[in-house]
């Protein structure tokens, strides 16, 4: 056998334990559900994935969600829709196989840059199965990492392959597949910085202006996406929502991030799916800070003493984890794993890459192989462990509980997974606590509220929301607020409350229901057709809509409509009591025979279909 084919056939060998990896590691995320944390207002929440129409099309290039602009993965999301409906298991499936992708890409950068199989393959897998990817690979909502790392790989491959061949033509896919990673993830925008550390590997010098001109359309073709991904933030408030931190504070917590970091690579012992701010500096705080600006010297007096791996790898590493230190604070969390997925390549390559060409002497040249076994072993069997998390929501808020049990994010949203479950007694205790711990967390008084509307108590439930609302105007609970006061008769404060979740939410279908039943009960019914309309335009599936439209039409005299309507509302629940009698009543108004369907309405159970029955068809 020449060489050529036992290189190849070794290849092909890492390719399959590349695929075969991920996949034993990602098994149980195959039994896995739907997150309430994001994945239920990607799914059930957005009517835009629900199908391929070219109004579709238009709304995922236009629209934000949950304070991003990705109109990719979204687009993905709609063919899990199409192809798999409500079943996770398609969901999760084309999460994992990005993943595989990436896993691939990335293998085929490290074989092309080192020129060794051996070490592309122990990276790529040191990257495929630590456990700080489980959150990007088994959150379905984590989708737009999967997919922007996948293509953020293809890029520095080819840009290895345009350095290596000269070929600037090469530059033109570079550009437009950085625009589609953009388009997936705005943290892609590290790319035309990440590539200088492709040239520090690659040991290309920066005296010219071509190593610096090449880069700037990348950059430039990043502002107009940054720009409108800035008004999606902006949007949900996802800005500034710590106002009381100082520039020291901002400065103090990246550097501790930017360690912590380094520590979950390499120690992954207490990860979590979330790390809350710290309540204040520590001295803690100010060591991980001092050594993350000695690491940041380090990669500096690296370059200068053309000690080349490490330097590109601090580079790597500090470019694409910068991104995300909360500078700019956004979100609720000081750090998440998830931002560790690209930025990881900047620790393992080097790391591999120094045991191999540490361990040269033939006494010792398996020790490398020896280490990197072992140590992807240990991160193999974390993140299958670790993906017990995923498999419910209790597994998952208790985990960060566990470990960071004054976090009153994760109190609020156990809170808010036992009220869902209907445990009120256990979610007024969580949600209390959230509230105990920071009274300030909008989202534990919209838990209140909702618990103690629940509970029958709409007055304390206005007051819970009101409360929320005051600190955040949070979509969820101007929208329970205004169904509040829709039940309570209080339309002009209820549209004033649903007009701003339609402004957050342009595809919220529930919301313009509400808009809808306001206007009805106005008696404007012109208005309130024009707003029933608009949620059966975004949810065809809430036989709701189309029972309340056809009542609305039979007040106008349009019976043909409203039979139409209420027909398609039983089709869509053949137990739905108060459309079988709102049909029966049109019916009635038409000379047709209303009986079979009041009687159908009564024995479900409708109360006034008994009297409709007496006094139309004279029967009990």
């Amino acid at each position: 056998m020449n060489k050529t084919t036992q290189d190849k056939r070794i290849t092909l060998l890492h390719i399959a334990l590349l695929i075969i990896a991920p996949i034993i590691v990602y098994t149980k995320v195959f039994d896995a559900g739907f997150m309430s944390w994001d994945d239920m207002d990607y799914v059930f929440n957005t009517a835009d994935i629900h199908g391929y129409s070219w109004a579709h099309f238009q709304n995922w290039w236009t629209d934000f969600y949950l304070g991003n602009y990705q109109p990719l993965p979204v687009m993905t999301y709609a063919l899990d829709y199409e192809l798999g409906g409500q079943e996770p298991f398609v969901w999760h499936l084309q999460s994992i196989i990005w993943h595989i992708g990436a896993t691939l890409m990335l293998y085929a950068c490290v074989k092309r840059l080192q020129g060794n199989t051996w070490i592309a393959l122990f990276v790529a897998l040191l990257f495929a199965v630590h456990p700080v990817q489980t959150e990007s690979v088994s959150w379905i909502a984590a989708r737009n990492k999967v997919m922007y790392g996948f293509l953020f790989f293809c890029a520095i491959y080819i840009y290895i392959g345009y350095l290596t061949d000269n070929d600037k033509r090469k530059l033109i896919w570079i550009y437009l597949i950085a625009i589609a990673a953009y388009l997936c993830k705005i943290s892609a925008i590290t790319l035309p910085f990440t590539l200088f550390a492709i040239d520090i590997w690659m040991r290309r010098p920066f005296k010219g202006k071509t190593i610096w001109v090449e880069k700037i359309p990348l950059i430039l073709l990043s502002v107009p996406i940054g720009i409108i991904t800035l008004q999606a933030q902006e949007e949900v408030d996802f800005l500034s929502l710590h106002p009381e931190f100082t520039t020291l504070h901002t400065i103090v917590y990246a550097g501790y991030a930017y360690v912590q970091y380094l520590i979950n690579l390499i120690v992954p012992v207490k990860l979590s799916v979330l790390y809350p701010y710290p309540t204040g500096i520590g001295a803690i705080h100010i060591v991980y800070t001092v050594l993350a600006v000695a690491i940041v010297v380090l990669g500096i007096v690296a370059f200068r003493k053309k000690w080349y791996m490490l330097a590109g790898g601090i580079v790597f590493f500090t470019m694409n984890i910068a991104i995300v230190l909360q500078f700019v604070q956004f979100g609720e969390v000081l750090m998440a794993d998830r931002y560790l997925y690209v930025a990881c390549v900047g620790v393992w390559l080097p790391v591999v890459h120094y045991l191999y060409y540490f361990f040269t002497r033939p006494s010792v040249r398996y020790l490398p192989a020896i280490v990197c076994t072992l140590l992807i072993a240990v991160f193999f069997a974390s993140a299958y462990n670790r993906n017990d998390i995923w498999l419910s929501e209790l597994n998952f808020w208790k985990s960060v509980i566990k470990k960071f049990p004054e976090s009153s994010i994760a109190q609020s949203s156990l809170g808010g997974i036992f009220l869902n479950q209907g445990v009120n007694s256990e979610a007024k205790k969580y949600i209390d606590e959230a509230i105990r711990i920071d009274d300030k967390n909008y989202k534990a008084w919209y838990n209140r509220g909702s618990l103690l509307l629940r509970k029958n108590k709409p007055q304390e439930a206005l007051a819970a929301l009101d409360k929320a609302i005051s600190i955040n105007e949070y979509p969820k609970a101007l929208f329970t607020r205004a169904l509040i006061y829709q039940q309570l008769g209080r339309c002009k404060f209820a549209v004033r409350d649903i007009d701003k979740v339609i402004k957050k939410e342009s595809w919220n279908a529930k919301a313009y229901y509400i808009k809808g039943d306001c206007k009805e009960q106005e008696n404007n019914l012109k208005e309130a057709i024009y707003y029933y309309n608009k949620a059966i335009d975004y949810d065809a599936s809430e036989p709701l809509f189309f029972m309340k439209r056809g009542v609305a039409a039979a007040r106008m005299g349009n019976f043909k409509q409203a039979i139409t309507d209420l027909s398609l509302a039983i089709e869509l629940r053949n137990n739905y009591a108060e459309a079988w009698y709102w049909r029966g009543i049109v019916k009635s108004q038409t000379g047709e025979m209303p009986c079979h369907d009041l009687n159908q309405s009564r024995n479900l159970g409708f109360d006034l279909a008994e009297k409709a029955l007496i006094e139309l068809c004279n029967s009990y």
